[in-house]
């Protein structure tokens, strides 16, 4: 008896995950609904999932990535869903300044749960049980502070628009410092990772150069994108790891001559202070910017 309770707690409780607005529950109705017009796949981490507003691209755009999201998820993504969107011409990858020295997401990532109940995609490198599908399980902690901000303080409330783009990001810190350079210039920690790492290097160029392949085999053009940083990023970043990923670049580049690139990572010429939520992503205000560049090139394909 005493479970009955605690169940029907938890079933209220994962309902209520379930209902806050989130990109993952538009693309599942893009997909289902839209996805033989997609043209153009984006993948990547937060930093693309802000970069990219489907709504300014001129080609039916769907944009898959996600906080935290590696190449690892990107191909498993890819695999399981291209073939629901047969008019794919183009597919964006993000190669930013460190993404080769991080360890992939792997069969335990918490957003196996996500990509599984949104997209019935996936990602456990192994048979899928039902309770792969509850949100609020696979990251508690995580959806407990979504819950309380989204019920409770109703504050931070997303405004996803039909694209899937968060229009609106309330954690904008940027922003909450009046975009007063001496403050933000003189913010003493951010996240960017400065430990180089060849053994994981190694691993990331294996499965990434598998992917490109498997891109060019299907005939795909790929667009590898660095997404802008603000210049305290930039001044952080280990010689040593970006080295190693500009040398890649320049294999891809000889290896795969299809492919292009945008390289928007130290351009300050189109990005101002205003334009950034944080030292390494984009604000909805700078994301218009890169996606019409994006745009720009994709035009070019045709």
């Amino acid at each position: 008896m005493f479970f009955i309770p605690v169940i029907a707690i938890y079933g209220v409780v994962e309902w209520l995950t379930q209902k806050i607005p989130s990109s993952f529950a538009v693309n599942k109705e893009i997909i289902a609904q839209d996805g033989k017009n997609v043209e153009t796949l984006v993948l990547g981490s937060s930093q693309m999932m802000n970069a990219v507003n489907p709504e300014w691209m001129h080609t039916r755009t769907l944009n898959l990535a996600s906080g935290d999201q590696h190449h690892d998820t990107d191909f498993k993504l890819y695999q399981q869903l291209h073939s629901q969107f047969p008019n794919l011409n183009t597919v964006v990858l993000e190669v930013s300044y460190s993404h080769f020295e991080m360890p992939h997401n792997g069969k335990d990532f918490w957003k196996n749960s996500l990509y599984y109940h949104y997209y019935q995609v996936n990602c456990f490198e192994r048979a899928a049980y039902f309770k792969d599908q509850l949100l609020y399980l696979s990251n508690t902690a995580f959806f407990w502070k979504m819950i309380n901000e989204y019920y409770i303080k109703k504050s931070n409330i997303p405004k996803i628009n039909k694209y899937g783009f968060n229009e609106t990001d309330g954690y904008q810190q940027f922003a909450k410092l009046g975009f007063i350079k001496e403050k933000i210039d003189a913010m003493p920690r951010f996240k960017i990772n400065t430990t180089p790492n060849l053994k994981i290097f190694k691993e990331n160029i294996i499965l990434f150069f598998e992917l490109l392949d498997t891109l060019q085999d299907q005939q795909k053009q790929v667009v590898i994108c660095s997404p802008p940083m603000y210049n305290t990023y930039l001044k952080r970043r280990n010689p040593e790891i970006l080295k190693r990923r500009d040398s890649i670049i320049q294999i891809i580049k000889l290896k795969y001559p299809k492919v292009t690139f945008l390289n928007a990572e130290e351009d300050t010429l189109h990005y101002s202070l205003d334009n950034f939520w944080n030292q390494s992503h984009l604000n909805p205000k700078g994301a218009n910017i890169f996606t019409q560049q994006l745009d720009s090139v994709i035009q070019k394909f045709d």
